[in-house]
């Protein structure tokens, strides 16, 4: 039986999402308030399974004027690789994991946008990478949902989805100490800032994540970041719950929304065969996801232009970040 594609069945538009059916009772939406939990609802998106699914929704509802205390960064709907809303906890559901819905994130770039370097993108992508900053369960998970869209005007294309591999987390200290260690299995993706005083004082607020998906006919690559996430790690008590603003007083109140984004790089690994197949969760064959692969093998494409040269990954800087955002964005 063949089987329903992402990117036909997430076809419902955001006016389509919020105006389907009637308006539930319940406590009355006021502007510049936290919206009732009816109208956050109302943001959904049909999933290749048939369920509905949480999806991108602005910070505060056009509709009502009241805000819902978390973003989503980009608009998916403004990408030329992907125009279509994605749904929130289909890929976590896979594998069968727990992702709390404020922490999706989208990072759109187009072909032609510039950077903060005066680097022009060559092709168009977009990232739908779980990143939140406002908990702590990122300090010890290492999968994490990521759709990856690319399309470049060669050929080149890739629509993946999975838990991507986002290594361990720790402190960019450790990150610099493990780099040239041989040992790949204690790798720190995911560089946090951690409590002062515990053996890495930094400057830097910065919080990177390296995301990498394998599906055997390609892998994508991408990075996300923030800085000003909205808390920190304890290295002795990777549970406990530090807040940001508590030990760095300098940072005001972080909201987590000041992020950019590395598109890139992919690498192509399908000479010839089916550009359609069918993943598990972790990019294994069989399951459910739907992963295109364009026919090709390359190691990295251009992805960013400059007089200096070209880069097989684009950076894009674009906050996000307005009224309305609350402690769990």
């Amino acid at each position: 039986m063949k089987r329903p594609s992402l990117y036909a069945l997430a076809v419902l538009t955001l006016v389509g999402c919020q105006h389907a059916g009637k308006v539930p009772s319940g406590p009355v939406p006021v502007a510049g308030q936290t919206c009732p939990q009816w109208v956050h609802d109302r943001y959904q998106v049909q999933g290749p399974d048939g369920q509905f699914y949480r999806t991108w929704h602005p910070p505060i509802d056009p509709e009502y004027g009241c805000a819902f205390g978390h973003e989503h960064g980009d608009d998916p709907r403004t990408s030329l690789a992907n125009p279509t809303l994605p749904p929130f906890g289909y890929i976590n559901r896979q594998a069968g994991v727990d992702e709390p819905h404020e922490g999706f994130k989208v990072f759109v770039v187009n072909k032609g946008a510039v950077n903060d370097e005066g680097r022009v993108a060559l092709a168009s992508s977009r990232i739908v990478a779980h990143m939140g900053t406002g908990g702590v369960g990122r300090f010890t998970r290492q999968h994490h949902s990521l759709i990856f869209d690319l399309v470049a005007e060669d050929g080149h294309r890739v629509h993946l989805q999975g838990m991507a591999d986002t290594k361990l987390a720790g402190s960019i200290c450790e990150r610099d100490e493990r780099l040239n260690d041989g040992d790949p299995n204690n790798d720190i993706g995911r560089t946090v800032v951690t409590l002062p005083g515990t053996g890495c004082d930094v400057g830097s607020l910065y919080e990177i994540w390296t995301f990498s998906l394998d599906v055997g006919k390609a892998v994508a690559i991408a990075s996300t970041a923030v800085f000003d996430p909205i808390t920190v790690m304890d290295p002795a008590d990777r549970s406990r719950l530090v807040l940001t603003k508590d030990v760095f007083p300098q940072a005001a109140d972080p909201k987590g929304c000041d992020r950019e984004a590395y598109h890139g790089p992919t690498y192509w690994y399908n000479g010839s065969g089916p550009t359609v197949f069918y993943t598990d969760a972790y990019g294994k064959p069989g399951g459910n996801l739907r992963q295109e692969v364009s026919n090709h093998t390359d190691i990295g494409i251009p992805m960013a232009h400059r007089a200096d040269g070209e880069l097989n990954q684009f950076k894009y800087h674009r906050p996000t970040c307005g009224p309305g955002i609350g402690a769990r964005n």
